[in-house]
C-alpha cells in the first residue's frame, strides 16, 4: 500500500527539511502533494487519533478485522511501533463488539497511553515484542491490575509470556504483522477462557502484505502462503 498523507490522504512526494503544517516546528517532514508538511511526531498523534476512532466506530467481534481496517487506513508503517497499541485496542473493541460492558472509549485512551511507552525495536533490542507487551496490557486493562495486584498479575504477565513464546519460537528477523497476528490470536483465545467473551478470529490467517516486507521469512511464517 502506498504511503499516503496523515492529514489529507493525498500522494507523498518527498522529504525536507521544512516547518511542520501542524505543530510549526522545524525538522523533517513528509510532503504530500496538497501541501502539507508533517513532522514523524505529529504523524505518530494523528495515527494514535485514527487507531482510537477505527476502534470506536467498529463493529466486527473480531480482532482480525477490526486490527486490519486499522493497517487498511494507511496511518502505520509496515514496521512500526504504533503496533503496540494497535493490536490492544483491536482486542479492547472486539471485546466490546462480542457483547461485553466496558468504557470502550477509556480503555482505548489507556491502551494507548501505556502501548506508546514500549520502545520501538524492543522485540530485538530488549526481547521483549510489543506486540506480546499489547496482550499483557491488554489484560491488564480489562482485569484492572496494578503492581500491587495478586491474583490477576500473574495473568497479566502469563499472557505477555505465552505471547513472545510463540513469537521465539518462530524465530527472526521482525515482522510486525508476523507478530500482531499472532498475539491477537492469543490474545482472543485467553479473552475467551478468562471471560467467556465471544470475539471471533479466523483460524488460517493468510497474509497479503509480506511482498511488502524485505525481511520476510517465507514459509517460516505460519501465515505466509506464497
Amino acid at each position: 500500500m502506498a504511503k499516503r498523507c496523515s492529514v489529507c490522504e493525498g500522494p507523498i512526494i518527498g522529504e525536507s527539511d521544512d516547518v511542520c503544517t501542524q505543530c510549526g516546528k522545524f525538522g523533517n517532514v513528509t510532503v504530500c502533494d496538497n501541501g502539507h508538511k508533517v513532522c514523524n511526531g505529529c504523524m505518530d498523534e494523528i495515527a494514535f487519533d485514527r487507531i482510537h476512532r477505527i476502534c470506536m466506530e467498529s463493529s466486527s467481534a473480531n480482532p482480525y478485522e477490526v486490527f486490519m481496517r486499522i493497517i487498511d487506513d494507511g496511518s502505520l508503517r509496515f514496521h512500526d511501533f504504533k503496533h503496540h497499541v494497535a493490536v490492544g485496542s483491536a482486542l479492547l473493541a472486539a471485546h466490546r463488539n462480542a457483547g461485553t460492558n466496558i468504557d470502550l472509549d477509556f480503555m482505548l485512551k489507556e491502551m494507548c497511553k501505556r502501548g506508546r511507552r514500549v520502545p520501538p525495536g524492543s522485540c530485538g533490542l530488549m526481547g521483549n515484542c510489543g506486540a506480546a507487551v499489547s496482550v499483557g496490557t491488554f489484560l491488564s486493562i480489562l482485569t484492572n491490575t496494578t503492581p500491587y495486584s495478586e491474583g490477576t498479575w500473574g495473568d497479566v504477565n502469563l499472557a505477555t509470556a505465552q505471547c513472545l513464546i510463540q513469537l521465539a519460537l518462530i524465530g527472526g528477523p521482525r515482522c510486525c504483522k508476523r507478530n500482531s497476528f499472532i498475539a491477537l490470536k492469543v490474545g482472543a483465545r485467553i479473552a475467551s477462557e478468562k471471560f467467556g467473551s465471544e470475539m471471533e478470529i479466523p483460524e488460517d490467517i493468510v497474509c497479503q502484505m509480506h511482498d511488502s516486507n524485505t525481511e520476510c521469512i517465507g514459509e517460516r511464517c505460519p501465515f505466509y502462503k506464497g
